[in-house]
């Protein structure tokens, strides 16, 4: 598949809230291939239109995440489907801090990860929602 067509693809998956992840393996490329290909794609299209794409992405995991939280609310959730719903929680942030170009403190990863894994956090710390 030739550059500029891999980019306009990415560029529509990840319009679609896929992960990089789901591209990568989609596509047959590396995940980081498929996060050049994005900025790449953000580039050539402007930024009017590249803040658009990423405010409509960021959206995307925020309504993600916020469902998460709720189904953390209830109360019948086995322990394997806390789990579960901890682990969207954290590949939604992931994907956020992907999305914004940030870099993780190595104290909120274990924090998150901590958490993930239904543990409790040392010192009784949370992350924020």
């Amino acid at each position: 598949m030739e550059r500029a067509t891999q980019e306009l693809r990415v560029l529509e998956l990840r319009r679609r809230g896929v992960t990089y992840e789901q591209i990568a393996a989609e596509m047959g490329i590396s995940r980081r291939t498929v996060e050049r290909r994005y900025q790449e794609a953000l580039q050539r299209v402007g930024s009017d239109t590249a803040e658009q794409v990423r405010r409509e992405a960021e959206d995307q995991i925020y309504t993600v995440r916020r469902y998460a939280y709720d189904l953390l609310d209830l109360p019948n959730l086995t322990v394997s489907e806390r789990s579960n719903v901890l682990r969207l929680v954290l590949q939604c942030n992931r994907e956020r801090v992907d999305l914004l170009g940030a870099k993780w403190p190595s104290h909120m990863i274990a924090t998150l990860e901590i958490e993930a894994n239904g543990l409790e956090v040392p010192g009784g710390a949370r992350s924020a929602r």
